[in-house]
């Protein structure tokens, strides 16, 4: 049984703004040297979560993250709008798998609702410091994201990317990857069977076991180029590194334009010392990237928990969420000066769904499970535009750049995924006539040869300036020629603008 709520859907009415200083525009570079931090010599970003919880003023989408270090976005692949309730996100839980900690921190509800689902912790005994528990409860290949907003500039050189993890997976489960993508990609997600979307040029490094035991962890390389994936390097630590649940490994990625190294260390005892690197990889890329500054992403993927603990695992019920720990996250390089970024929150729409389930005697129990929605709705109707979303509080002064960054979801499923050469995303601002983009040939490709089921496009669309304005900023959403047995849809919506400096008098924040 399912149960819509009332007038659904609805369109958030408050909305967030952000005044973040990150990325110039080509025609003013702007940038300064990094200070020493997450044990990089120069770091132009560092992330140890030992401030706590963000203020809640400061909070997005990326629950208790700064939403002017991080943007965050959820997605689930296969018919993400059944039902016409667009990527319905199941509440997480905490704490049930062996090894893994008992709680975060004292006082936090059992179900955690998605605007709940990504967490500061307190120290407990293997990790004895503050760290980020990422809580991923879309089932059925879903995937929380989280971009780093600072990008990584790797020039000229080899960048290091740094960061603790805990790299227990399990192949039906869940398990982790980074990703490192030209455009500020929402969702540059892969999965195991290939759902997409793939950002538009990239790596996707993923730490996952394969075949292998829980205890041990190795990584794949995925090159991307035009949204197609035209090189795998798998299973690539031989012999594996030593993992365990809820302890963290220390990693170190170096990257330039045509290679990438990877290292791991074994487990930490304790979050705060590590034993040296045991396990190291690297790969002369098949193809040099076409770009050498980018976006840094880190994903939590569940894979299937709901499905797979049944009756496998030994918890006490199904797992709602697949469950990653975070800490120290860092890389080198300039620290680039002049974006600012604002973000329209998840739709965040309260909806049930009644589950059964085997317990471990083999009885049928029956629940109503809760969760809240993401996305939003739009029409396969040029001649009719979606609820407003709106960018409130926007800055344009000193602006010589806007994109809109958004996940497109286009299921096309009466065309068997495909996306014909007529099909149209439309967008209008502020009431100006609405824009038709064509889909590209790597986007198309991509949805009928990788993504299958998927359905899923990470967008960055270049905006007329002229149409923005000072203050709020709505934009409308439909399609053409993409009539499906499934709405389409969008979300994870963010509003880039690259700023010259010298236009400026001051650099603030909203």
């Amino acid at each position: 049984m399912t149960r819509r709520p009332s007038g659904y859907p609805v369109a958030v009415p408050f909305m967030v703004g952000l005044f973040l200083a990150g990325l110039a525009s080509d025609a003013s570079p702007a940038s300064a040297a990094g200070s020493p931090g997450c044990g990089l010599p120069a770091a132009a970003f560092c992330e140890t979560f030992e401030s706590g919880p963000a203020p809640v003023a400061w909070r997005g989408r990326g629950g208790e993250l700064d939403r002017r270090r991080f943007s965050a976005s959820r997605y689930t692949q296969p018919l993400a709008t059944t039902g016409d309730v667009p990527f319905w996100v199941r509440d997480a839980e905490l704490g049930l798998m062996a090894g893994e900690p008992a709680e975060c921190r004292a006082g936090l509800p059992t179900f955690l609702p998605v605007s709940d689902d990504t967490l500061i912790c307190e120290p407990n005994a293997h990790i004895q410091t503050r760290h980020l528990v990422t809580a991923t409860a879309s089932q059925n290949y879903g995937v929380n994201s989280y971009r780093i907003r600072q990008p990584f500039d790797f020039a000229g050189r080899t960048g290091r990317l740094v960061f603790d993890l805990d790299l227990h997976s399990e192949l039906l489960l869940g398990y982790s990857s980074v990703v490192i993508s030209d455009d500020p990609a929402p969702t540059a997600n892969w999965d195991l069977n290939g759902r997409g979307p793939n950002p538009r040029n990239g790596l996707l490094i993923v730490f996952v076991g394969f075949q292998r035991p829980q205890s041990q962890a190795s990584v794949s390389v995925h090159e991307i180029q035009d949204y197609a994936t035209i090189a795998v390097h798998e299973d690539l630590f031989n012999p594996p590194v030593d993992a365990a649940r809820g302890r963290l490994n220390h990693i170190q990625i170096s990257l330039s334009t045509d290679m990438i190294q990877i290292e791991a260390s074994a487990p930490s005892t304790d979050g705060i010392q590590f034993p040296p690197p045991s396990a190291s990889a690297a790969v002369t890329l098949s193809a040099p990237l076409p770009f050498d500054r980018g976006y840094v992403a880190l994903l939590s993927h569940n894979h299937a928990t709901w499905k797979y603990t049944q009756e496998n695992y030994g918890t006490p019920h199904p797992l709602r969420s697949w469950n990653a720990y975070w800490d120290n996250i860092g890389f080198d390089g300039p620290v680039i000066a002049g974006t600012r970024e604002y973000e329209v929150p998840d739709s965040n729409i309260a909806y049930e769904r009644e589950e059964s389930y085997l317990d471990a005697n083999g009885q049928t129990v029956t629940l109503v499970q809760p969760g809240r929605t993401v996305g939003y709705l739009i029409p396969n109707d040029p001649t009719e535009l979606s609820d407003p979303l709106t960018f409130t509080g926007v800055s344009l002064e000193g602006a010589t750049r806007a994109r809109l960054v958004l996940t497109g979801y286009y299921q096309n499923w009466n065309q068997g995924g495909l996306i014909g050469p007529d099909a149209r995303l439309i967008y209008q601002i502020n009431g100006f006539a609405p824009h038709e983009r064509p889909f590209t040939d790597g986007e198309r490709a991509m949805i009928a040869n990788e993504a299958g089921q998927g359905g899923g496009v990470n967008h960055a669309i270049d905006l007329p300036l002229a149409e923005l304005q000072e203050g709020n900023n709505v934009f409308r959403f439909s399609t053409r020629a993409l009539a499906s047995g499934y709405s389409n849809a969008v979300l994870n919506l963010d509003l880039l603008l690259d700023v010259d400096l010298g236009q400026l008098l001051v650099d603030s924040f909203e």
